[in-house]
């Protein structure tokens, strides 16, 4: 086979394990848990003190009325609090409470769990490779993007 061909079935697989991903992450949310973009918004905001919601919207690629939701809805569960800027009122600064931090740790349980789950069909040498292959990449990324 030539390369052409290669590259156009990893576009389809990429595609295929993409929407198998997406509806994985919607049974979490049908479940009534937190979802993966929660879990993501929670991470950035425990690794960028003070944050804003346009920060958080540009990191997560979203709207920023849409981040506006997420982050309204993880201050309700008082997973993060919002407070003002010393300097500007009009900027509001975006804080992960310590029950949030509890709650990263407690997802990223959950989400593994499920992970070993689904890859525990898979031999440990196909893991081993799959992991190789991710590294490679995500160099290759980075490469192409200096």
């Amino acid at each position: 086979m030539n390369r052409q061909i290669y590259i156009e079935q990893l576009f389809n697989t990429m595609g295929q394990l993409r929407k198998v991903l997406e509806s994985r992450a919607q049974m979490i949310k049908d479940e009534k848990t937190a979802t993966i973009m929660q879990y993501s918004a929670l991470k950035f905001l425990k690794l960028n003190k003070n944050s804003t919601v346009s920060n958080l919207a540009i990191y997560l690629r979203l709207s920023k009325s849409s981040a506006t939701q997420l982050v309204e809805r993880l201050v309700k569960v008082n997973l993060v609090e919002r407070g003002p800027d010393k300097n500007d009122r009009r900027i509001i600064h975006l804080t992960i409470t310590s029950e949030g931090e509890q709650k990263i740790i407690e997802l990223r349980k959950k989400f593994i769990n499920k992970m070993k789950k689904i890859f525990s069909k898979i031999p440990e040498e196909d893991l081993k490779e799959l992991i190789r292959i991710h590294t490679n990449l995500i160099e290759a990324i980075r490469e192409e993007g200096k």
